[in-house]
């Protein structure tokens, strides 16, 4: 019997300046789109990889295997088409039907406009039948919104709850594309809406960013608690270790301020430099480290850094998350360590 094949991790396939950002790799199955590249309302097939590399075949993560098999829907995640004039006219759609998609937990609706037809993403009260409309145009004053209707985020009042937003105008849905997901819209600032998604983040994205408003829906089936093993098996999910320890709450929660509003930027921005696994890029403002273990002591907590994608002139580039920290923001460090006094270098005398 050969030795049970241990997981690497899915850090081991990906170069350092890459982790935790999402344009990650899928582990667990491949979609076999259209080799035309021509969108299409039929099912999809897909092959399963059980959390192995999907080029290398080296197991990288656990956990991941079996299930019933499964068909893909292509989902169209732009709601306004990108032929679509954004010269205030009104998109009109209908709701053919609300279906169920083995790959997400969320419903999916089958709408159609002229000769075309797509799969979206349904919210909670979307039934066969409704009529979608998708709005361009920003008023002077807010609109009264409408369950299901897409408007850019300018155009909604203080409060809006909105779902499938847009990161940056017309690069398809980014932020609360889940089942029962949702974020709020709270205020604006200058040619940008600030919303909270999962009660947590805030992020400022511009306002012609389009979004839909509503909740996104949930399956009944997929609502429904797993139960017992057999169907984790179902779901595709192996048995755990059985490790468990309880949380007993010992050692206490630090209370932290809330993290700053992060500054949405374009994909092909927020992507530059990243690299590929033979050639490392750099991401940010950062140091070009020889040894990978370099920096690894003493460097910046996450809430103290500069936000590098903040305009310079805006409050949260300029606020003092860390005083005197690579000049460029005001105020006095609030540390000693590394700083030479003036006059004093070269003679040994450093703070």
């Amino acid at each position: 019997m050969g030795k049970r094949e241990r997981p690497v991790g899915p850090h081991k396939h990906k170069t350092p300046n890459i982790i935790g950002k999402k344009n990650s790799l899928n582990y667990r199955h491949i979609i076999h789109y259209p080799e035309d590249g021509q969108y299409t309302t039929r099912k999809l097939d897909v092959t399963k990889l059980g959390g192995r590399h999907p080029l290398t075949g080296r197991k990288v993560i656990e956990g991941v295997g079996g299930g019933s098999k499964q068909k893909a829907r292509w989902i169209d995640w732009h709601r306004l088409p990108a032929d679509w004039p954004r010269d205030g006219s009104v998109l009109e759609e209908r709701v053919i039907s609300v279906s169920y998609d083995p790959m997400r937990d969320a419903q999916i609706c089958m709408t159609g406009y002229g000769t075309h037809l797509r799969w979206q993403v349904a919210t909670d009260k979307m039934k066969a039948g409704d009529i979608l409309r998708t709005h361009t145009a920003i008023p002077p004053n807010p609109i009264r919104p409408t369950e299901g209707d897409s408007h850019p985020l300018g155009a909604l009042p203080l409060g809006s709850t909105v779902c499938m937003v847009e990161a940056w105008p017309g690069e398809g849905a980014h932020f609360a594309k889940g089942a029962e997901e949702k974020a709020k819209v709270l205020r604006k600032v200058g040619d940008r809406v600030v919303i909270k998604c999962w009660d947590e983040l805030e992020f400022a994205i511009p306002e012609e960013a389009q979004c839909v408003v509503g909740t996104v829906s949930i399956h009944p089936l997929k609502a429904l608690p797993i139960g017992s093993p057999n169907r984790m098996r179902w779901i595709g999910d192996r048995p755990r270790s059985g490790l468990w320890k309880r949380k007993d709450g010992r050692q206490g929660r630090k209370i932290k301020k809330p993290p700053p509003t992060i500054f949405t930027t374009p994909k092909a921005v927020y992507d530059e430099g990243t690299g590929s696994p033979s050639h490392i890029g750099h991401y940010g403002r950062t140091v070009v480290l020889d040894c990978l273990s370099e920096g690894k002591r003493g460097r910046i907590k996450p809430y103290k850094r500069c936000i590098p994608d903040a305009p310079r002139d805006s409050i949260p580039y300029k606020a003092e998350y860390r005083p005197g920290f690579d000049g460029k923001n005001p105020g006095t460090a609030g540390y000693t360590y590394g700083i030479v006094t003036k006059g004093t270098f070269g003679t040994g005398v450093h703070s």
